[in-house]
């Protein structure tokens, strides 16, 4: 009896060829991969970038032109257009603060990996005395005048 317990406990631990896969398919993109295509990073940036702003667009100058044709006598045009800026506006300020949220992120987490992509790929050089080892925070009040400058401060004071 003792080794079927044992053999129950290994099976209950080990995952099933099903539950593996389930994490293959959590999105879009992953279907493509499976498909044999690679998206480009800067594709998908640019692709949710559209998406973005083209829905809270087309959604904010749907409902400013319905709601300009029902209680304005100057039709749905005029205020479609201006609801679209709006969120035309609206959702570039958006997703410029998630990207700028998830790059921080980034930057806390990941320091040298993100100063090696900005090198490579962006061409970007981030100064030699930056310090690279997250140990830093950006919100620190009380900072010494010998402290070396972390990437997150780098990149909110425009380094990007």
């Amino acid at each position: 009896m003792h080794h079927t317990h044992q053999g129950l406990k290994s099976r209950s631990s080990v995952k099933t060829m099903a539950d593996s896969n389930a994490a293959h398919f959590d999105g879009l993109s992953s279907l493509i991969t499976l498909g044999g295509f690679a998206i480009p990073a800067r594709a998908r940036f640019v692709a949710k970038f559209v998406g973005s702003s083209l829905f809270s667009s087309l959604t904010l100058g749907l409902v400013a032109g319905q709601t300009g044709a029902a209680l304005f006598s100057c039709g749905p045009l005029i205020p479609f257009m201006a609801g679209s800026c709006i969120g035309y506006t609206w959702g570039c300020i958006g997703y410029w603060r998630q990207c700028k949220n998830m790059t921080m992120t980034y930057a806390k987490s990941y320091p040298k990996i993100l100063a090696h992509s900005l090198c490579t790929n962006m061409l970007l050089v981030p100064p030699k005395d930056l310090a690279l080892d997250g140990s830093s925070d950006v919100n620190e009040t009380i900072k010494s005048t010998d402290s070396k400058m972390t990437l997150e401060e780098w990149i909110v004071e425009g380094g990007i």
